[in-house]
């Protein structure tokens, strides 16, 4: 990386594409290894609280310090903050906008590679832009395409929670921009804000009408149209919804958030049943790597479960509502995430 290369690096959300955050050059290589929109800012990745400088404005305002020192016991994991940046952070990171992303991962490997680099790293998700994130290593140079451009991708391990960062912007009026497994309750709770404040503004694809559809997102992962697979995916309204016993599901899949009935599993071409008890922590974690296997099967169309959007349930809903907001007519009556 000292060299502007670009390298698959494993966190406990998902393995991210890092590179020099201080150096444009091998910041601008990371949006066209990802065909990502150059208006599409990255999170850049810290090895500890005591290098907030090296990409925050130091000192923050009084009320941003304030918030930072409650929210610092989520750090190291997976929650990243938007705030002001420092001058050493260059504009491709942050698409031109006066703040930055910023985030101390709890990844042992990704502790120790930031921890090791005098500089921080800029890592967005190490897949091609909109496409399904990476939960282990052999998705980034998969169906990915990264081959051609990452010098090496250092095996982690799978991703633990398999969904990325919970993301917030501070300030005066804290806003959640992205949900995570930190949720939108406990980010409440340790700032001291209204819970229906926090999530004034929504980047939900569901969410978004009129020319506020179209409008220029203020963070990562907030493209309507996001973590999709190739093959149409469509929400059932309801963990077990009831489907018509006339539809020919032969060629079509299903990703159940618990167990099928045998008659109903029978009916699918492929099945995979992210938790046996419905836990959303055995959901989040695996679902991005079932909607990888099932987009290998070459099939017409992919069913999946929904979940009620609270707690980790609206991160679950997010990126699935996301996932699917490209699929087209077939996606009507899905399930919204908000």
């Amino acid at each position: 990386m000292a060299g502007g290369q670009l390298v698959g690096i494993p966190t406990e959300t998902v393995y991210g594409l890092a590179a020099n955050a201080w150096d444009p050059l091998a910041v601008r290589r990371i949006f066209v290894a990802k065909s990502r929109p150059a208006s599409n800012p990255l999170i850049v990745h810290l090895a500890s609280l005591d290098r907030l400088a090296d990409a925050i404005a130091w000192p923050p305002s009084e009320t941003i310090a304030r918030q930072i020192d409650a929210l610092e016991d989520l750090w190291p994991g997976p929650l990243t903050i938007v705030c002001p940046r420092c001058a050493r952070i260059p504009d491709e990171v942050t698409a031109g906008r006066a703040t930055v992303a910023v985030r101390i991962p709890a990844h042992p490997v990704a502790r120790q590679i930031l921890q090791e680099c005098p500089f921080p790293l800029a890592a967005p998700s190490a897949n091609r832009s909109r496409y399904i994130s990476p939960t282990v290593a052999e998705h980034v140079c998969d169906r990915s395409g990264l081959a051609a451009h990452v010098a090496m991708v250092i095996d982690g391990g799978p991703s633990v929670h398999g969904v990325e960062s919970t993301i917030v912007a501070l300030g005066d009026s804290p806003r959640l921009l992205r949900p995570g497994t930190i949720t939108a309750e406990q980010i409440a709770d340790r700032l001291k804000v209204n819970l229906s404040q926090l999530q004034a503004f929504s980047g939900s694809p569901s969410a978004a009408t009129g020319p506020d559809r179209d409008a220029e997102w203020v963070g990562p992962g907030m493209m309507r149209e996001h973590y999709c697979p190739t093959t149409p995916l469509i929400l059932l309204c309801g963990n077990r919804a009831a489907l018509d016993e006339n539809n020919d599901l032969h060629r079509v899949g299903r990703i159940s958030f618990g167990p099928l009935a045998p008659a109903e599993a029978a009916r699918y071409r492929a099945v995979e049943t992210l938790s046996e008890s419905g836990d959303l922590v055995e959901i989040a974690r695996y679902l991005f790597a079932a909607l990888r296997r099932m987009d290998e099967e070459g099939l017409d169309a992919i069913h999946c479960d929904t979940c009620s959007p609270t707690g980790l349930g609206l991160a679950i809903m997010d990126r699935l509502s996301r996932a699917a907001a490209g699929t087209g007519p077939a996606s009507q009556g899905a399930e919204s995430s908000r």
